[in-house]
């Protein structure tokens, strides 16, 4: 007399593993996406930034003296210089001024902006004519 063997066992073997390398896969991709989602977040908030910037870049151009930019967009003085807050974003636009002017008569500002957390998103540095040559 034979004995057949049943082979449910071995199948159910092969369906454990199938479902264990589905579960890796699913793990892999979900990692990609939270990684592709951090990454778009901060590509967001890196052109937020440069936004913000360029709109304080553009303000400094126009009025050639960062008291009046200060006045117009209220801004207050910190340690770090003068300092625009928009809430809104989490963010905060600085502008520092250099001292590489050239007899007076360039008037030349780093513009940086910052997170909540203090980290530096962007920067760009502005420099313009003064317009009574050498009056800020």
């Amino acid at each position: 007399m034979r004995y057949e063997r049943s082979k449910a066992p071995l199948a159910l073997m092969e369906q454990i593993i199938m479902i264990l390398v589905f579960a890796l896969t699913a793990a892999v991709c979900l990692q990609a996406f939270v990684y592709s989602d951090s990454l778009s977040r901060k590509s967001q908030n890196e052109n937020l930034a440069a936004a913000h910037a360029q709109e304080v870049a553009e303000y400094i151009k126009e009025l050639k003296d960062v008291d009046a930019v200060s006045r117009k967009l209220s801004g207050r003085q910190t340690e770090k210089g003068i300092a625009f807050a928009y809430p809104e974003d989490g963010m905060t636009v600085y502008i520092q001024p250099r001292q590489d002017a050239i007899n007076g008569y360039l008037l030349s500002n780093t513009v940086f902006v910052e997170d909540d957390k203090g980290e530096t998103l962007f920067s760009i540095d502005v420099g313009c004519q003064r317009q009574e040559g050498g009056q800020s």
